[in-house]
């Protein structure tokens, strides 16, 4: 019974080591953007509007080139985004850590069709109704 214990502890353990292989640099960088918003500033002398940053989904028009895609990106990061998803198979555009100011400059962006706060998307069964 040991002997089965014993090779049960090793056989897990063979699968954490190998579940929890190191990461490039490369690969380490991008997922730490992606999960990490955008730092708030601290401090007596920090706005309070501009500390509030939530996650948006940023729809792009269907007419957006790919060049035009790669621009827009950089706009939100310009203005204090963080780009955390990029969607190109249902829609144009991304999901982004954003302040309120950030959220208004880029409303009047020529290649956002609109800017929605994200949240919980739920279908209505029969049941619901």
């Amino acid at each position: 019974m040991k002997f089965i214990a014993l090779v049960a502890f090793l056989a897990s353990a063979l699968v954490v080591s190998v579940v929890a292989a190191p990461v490039s640099v490369e690969n380490s960088v991008a997922l730490a953007q992606e999960v990490t918003p955008a730092k708030n500033p601290v401090g007596p002398t920090a706005n309070p509007a501009e500390t509030l940053v939530k996650s948006y989904i940023i729809v792009l028009k269907d007419t957006v080139a790919t060049q035009e895609i790669v621009e827009t990106e950089s706009e939100i990061v310009k203005v204090g985004g963080t780009i955390e998803h990029r969607y190109t198979d249902v829609l144009k555009g991304f999901s982004a850590w954003l302040s309120d100011p950030a959220v208004n400059s880029l409303k009047a962006h020529p290649n956002i069709a609109y800017i929605e706060e994200d949240g919980e998307v739920r279908t209505l069964n029969a049941a619901d109704e």
